[in-house]
C-alpha cells in the first residue's frame, strides 16, 4: 500500500497510488500521515488494489475495439501560429485537403467495428478549409450510424476565421462539439496566433466565438488556449475569457522544446502559482452562482474513469486512430506523417491495435513506477514522450510535473465545492 499526501488551498489530501482513489482528510489525520501513521478510519476507506496480472489482462489482452476516429481534414491552415506542433498545419509535408471519398471510407471502417458508440473528430490544420468534406462526412456518418444501429458523436477544432453563420447552422444541426482556439486577451493571443501574413487574429475571431456561446447557451463547445514560457500567467487569461462570457475553458501547456516559447524547469513554480490562483477564482465563481467549467478541474468521483483509462490515457493506436488527407492511418494526430508508426491506409488491411501502443501504459513506462499520479494521468502523452526522447515510453519531465500540479488543484477545488459545513471526521472521497 502506497499513499501520497499533500496539502493545497488549506486542505489535506491523500492519494492511494495503486488505484488513484483520493480522499480529503482532517488536519489530525494528515499530521499522522506525515509521521508515517495511517489511521484506522482512513485504512477502512482504502480500496483493494487489483493485481498486476488482472490489470495487464484488461490493458493488453482483453479486446479494446476501435471506437474513435480523428480525420485530419487538411494539411494546411489559414493561420501561422508560431508554436504550432503541426508545422503551421502541414505536418512536415505538402499542403493538402482530404478528398470526400477518403473521409467516407475511413468512416465506413470505423462503423464496421463492434463499438456501439463511435466518435469522429475533425482536425487539421484548419478543417474548415475542407468544409465540403466535413459537411459530406457529417451526412454520411449520420446515415450510416442510423442504418447500423450505432450512436455517433462529432467534434471539430477550429481557429474560427472561417466560422460563419451558414457553417454554424450545419454544425448545430449535427450537434458537433466545437473546440475554439483562443489564448486569452489580445496581447496574449496575438503574440503567437497570427494569420499567414503575420497579422493578429484576436479581433477576427472573438465575436464569432461569442456567437457560438450565445447559440449554444454555454454548452457543447470549449475555448482551448495555450500557455507558453512567454505567456505563463494563464490564470489571468482564463479570468479574461470568463469575463468575456465563455463558460467552458481549457488551458494547455505548449508542446516542444528548444524554442523561445518552450516551457523550462524554472517555469514550474510560476505554473503552480497560476494553478493556485485559478483554483481560488474557480471556487469563488462557483460559490457565487457564476460557475464556469475549467477542463482540467472537472472530476467526477461518482463516475470515475475505467481501469483501462486510468492507466492508458487516450487510447491512441488502440481505440483511437487518425487518418490524414492521403488516407494514411496513424495512432494519433501528433504522429501524422511519422512513417515508423504508419498503420496502413483506409483501403488496406489495418494494423490495429498497434502493438507498441497496446503496451504503452503506465506499467511499462519507467517514470510512472514511482509516481503517485500514475493511476490518475494514464502514464502521460505518448507523443510528448516520443518527441522529447524518441520513445513513446519516454518522459517529458516538465509535462509530468505540470500534470501532477494540476491534479492536486483539481482534487482541491472539487473538495472545496462540496459542503464546507461538512466536518471531515472521516476521510471523504474527492
Amino acid at each position: 500500500m502506497n499513499l501520497y499526501h499533500f496539502s493545497v488551498l488549506g486542505r489535506f489530501f491523500v492519494v492511494h497510488e495503486e488505484t488513484g482513489s483520493s480522499f480529503e482528510v482532517d488536519s489530525s489525520t494528515y499530521k499522522k500521515l506525515e509521521q508515517g501513521e495511517v489511521t484506522s478510519e482512513l485504512r477502512e476507506q482504502l480500496p483493494t488494489a487489483p493485481s498486476l496480472e488482472w490489470l495487464l489482462e484488461r490493458l493488453e489482452r482483453k479486446e479494446r475495439p476501435w471506437s474513435a476516429l480523428c480525420l485530419n481534414i487538411t494539411h494546411t491552415c489559414n493561420m501561422a501560429c508560431k508554436y504550432c506542433f503541426a508545422s503551421q498545419g502541414s505536418y512536415r509535408g505538402a499542403e493538402s485537403v482530404m478528398p470526400v471519398d477518403v473521409a467516407k471510407r475511413a468512416v465506413e471502417r470505423l462503423m464496421n467495428t463492434p463499438s456501439e458508440w463511435v466518435d469522429i473528430d475533425f482536425f487539421g490544420g484548419e478543417p474548415l478549409l475542407g468544409w465540403d468534406t466535413v459537411r459530406a462526412t457529417l451526412e454520411h456518418a449520420t446515415e450510416l450510424a442510423k442504418r447500423l444501429g450505432k450512436k455517433v458523436r462529432f467534434s471539430l477544432t477550429t481557429n474560427g476565421l472561417l466560422l460563419d453563420e451558414a457553417k454554424m447552422d450545419v454544425l448545430d444541426a449535427y450537434n458537433v462539439n466545437l473546440t475554439l482556439s483562443l489564448d486569452g486577451p489580445p496581447p496574449v493571443h496575438d503574440l503567437f496566433r497570427v494569420d499567414r501574413a503575420g497579422a493578429p487574429t484576436f479581433d477576427k475571431v472573438i465575436d464569432r466565438f461569442k456567437v457560438v456561446d450565445q447559440r449554444r447557451k454555454g454548452r457543447n463547445y470549449y475555448i482551448r488556449g495555450t500557455f507558453t514560457h512567454q505567456t505563463l500567467h494563464f490564470s489571468e487569461a482564463v479570468k479574461f475569457l470568463v469575463d468575456a462570457g465563455f463558460k467552458t475553458i481549457s488551458m494547455e501547456p505548449v508542446t516542444g522544446q528548444g524554442q523561445p516559447w518552450s516551457l523550462v524547469e524554472e517555469d514550474l513554480p510560476i505554473i503552480e502559482e497560476e494553478y493556485a490562483r485559478l483554483a481560488e477564482f474557480y471556487v469563488e465563481r462557483a460559490k457565487s452562482g457564476k460557475r464556469f467549467y475549467f477542463y482540467h478541474f472537472e472530476m467526477n468521483p461518482t463516475n470515475p474513469p475505467s481501469v483501462v483509462r486510468r492507466f492508458t490515457g487516450c487510447g491512441a493506436g488502440v481505440e483511437y486512430v487518425v487518418v490524414n488527407p492521403a488516407g494514411l492511418m496513424y495512432p494519433c494526430h501528433q504522429f501524422d506523417n511519422v512513417s515508423r508508426y504508419c498503420m496502413g491506409d483506409v483501403n488496406s488491411e489495418l494494423n490495429m491495435p498497434h502493438p507498441d501502443f497496446l503496451k504503452a501504459h503506465a506499467f511499462n513506462k519507467p517514470h510512472c513506477g514511482s509516481c503517485w499520479a500514475r493511476a490518475l494521468c494514464g502514464g502521460g502523452c505518448h507523443a510528448d514522450g516520443y518527441f522529447t526522447t524518441g520513445d513513446i515510453l519516454g518522459q517529458n519531465p516538465i509535462s509530468c510535473e505540470i500534470v501532477r500540479l494540476r491534479l492536486k488543484y483539481a482534487l482541491a477545488v472539487n473538495a472545496a465545492l462540496q459542503s464546507d459545513n461538512e466536518q471531515t471526521e472521516r476521510p471523504r472521497v474527492c
